[in-house]
């Protein structure tokens, strides 16, 4: 690695480091791409070589906390059967939702507020979920090939999101029981024999 990279590399991750302070004291909406530039010691110019637009640096902010990876072989349920997989995963991710907390009510309130960047960045990590639940899925020995993993993996995310709001408002420690009945309520429809999804 050249010392021009390296010092780029420090750079990308400074801008990185002050927009995630930034967007998690006020928001994604209240903060100008030149506030950015001023607090992370760049010119407006700088940011946009290493951003093109605020749209790329909340898909940066959202990398750096690590909301877009592919699945590791480290994250591969190592369960066998449709049920156990569902159960095991989603208590991963729901895991790191809470542990993020914060970041992601910030996140989901400035979509809700309708700013566009947090919209389109949002609709495209929900995209990117709902793909690897459903390599989640195929993983399965027990999966129907008629299984139609794309509404399942569609109904995992949303109900996964929507336990985590319920958390959220209640801190209501049942969670890993709800985990467990929804995969017992799904995985019949999506194992091979069952009806299909």
């Amino acid at each position: 690695m050249s010392a021009r990279t390296a010092i780029a590399g420090g750079t990308r991750e400074r801008i990185v480091d002050t927009a995630l302070r930034l967007f998690s004291e006020r928001g994604t909406a209240r903060v100008s791409m030149r506030e950015l530039a001023e607090a992370s010691s760049v010119t407006v110019p700088g940011l946009y070589y290493h951003f093109e637009s605020k749209a790329d640096l909340i898909r940066a902010v959202y990398r750096a906390r690590g909301f877009d990876r592919e699945l590791t072989d480290f994250e591969r349920p190592a369960s066998r059967t449709v049920e156990d997989r569902i159960v095991e995963r989603a208590r991963l991710e729901f895991g790191r939702l809470v542990s993020d907390e914060e970041f992601l009510r910030l996140m989901q309130r400035e979509a809700v507020l309708g700013d566009e960047d947090a919209l389109q960045v949002g609709s495209a990590l929900s995209t990117q979920w709902r793909e690897r639940w459903q390599l989640v899925l195929a993983g399965s020995d027990d999966i129907d090939a008629r299984a139609d993993l794309e509404a399942a993996a569609d109904a995992i995310a949303t109900f996964l999101w929507g336990l985590f709001v319920d958390y959220l408002n209640h801190r209501d420690p049942r969670v890993d029981g709800r985990l467990t009945a929804f995969a017992r309520l799904v995985a019949p429809a999506l194992r091979a024999g069952g009806d299909g999804v």
